[in-house]
């Protein structure tokens, strides 16, 4: 009764062995129903080839509370005349995990390929911008840096002027003449100068070309 006890609580824990366990038991049920042979008969065949099993033992290896031996599964294999996929050793040795664990295997390798792509899409457009010399979020100013242009005007309504910290200084207003001066901050603003004189560093994207 102990075993008993023992061999199911095993079988209650899902783990890989015990699911094999139930696989092969299942497996063998319905070969044996195949056959149209009882659990009796294939006993009592058994015994012929000098393999010892009882009936409650047979039922027990069925329904996977325990596991059947190698030995058993060849003699009832001859018996039934089938091959009992237990008995390849791939599938004895490593036996495939719960589909709980399969199914989180597969979902987390869905995700780890999506992030890698994303990663790499990132620094493929990181090293083409560097390549090019413009940073990222500056393409309305491309074709200007490239010719060499640093002549723009104030395109929004009030534009903040931020000292090299990126901290908001004053207001520009628009349509106000600025020079660039070919220095960026950390942030990414320009530094310019105002034809009334005013320095500092201002987002470019509010910048229009005058060359």
């Amino acid at each position: 009764m102990a075993e008993r006890l023992e061999m199911d609580n095993f079988h209650e824990t899902g783990t890989a062995p015990a699911i094999a366990n139930r696989q092969t038991g299942e497996e063998v049920r319905r070969a044996r129903e195949a056959a149209n042979m009882t659990q009796t008969d294939i006993v009592r065949e058994l015994a012929r080839m000098d393999v010892e099993m009882s009936v409650s033992t047979l039922s027990r290896s069925e329904s996977g509370a325990r596991e059947f031996k190698k030995a058993e599964l060849q003699a009832i294999g001859e018996v039934l005349k089938a091959e009992i996929v237990a008995l390849r050793p791939a599938e004895i040795s490593d036996p495939k995990p719960p589909h709980r664990v399969r199914e989180f295997l597969r979902r987390h390798a869905i995700i780890i390929g999506v992030s890698g792509a994303l990663i790499g899409a990132l620094g493929l457009l990181g090293m083409i911008a560097t390549l090019n010399g413009v940073p990222l979020g500056n393409h309305s100013d491309a074709r200007s840096t490239a010719t060499g242009c640093n002549h723009y005007r104030i395109a929004a309504q009030d534009l903040w002027l931020r000292d090299q910290y990126g901290e908001t200084v004053e207001q520009l207003p628009h349509d106000l003449d600025v020079t660039y001066l070919g220095k960026q901050n950390r942030a990414g603003h320009w530094e310019i100068t105002a034809t009334d004189g005013r320095h500092g560093w201002v987002d470019s994207s509010f910048l229009k070309p005058q060359c």
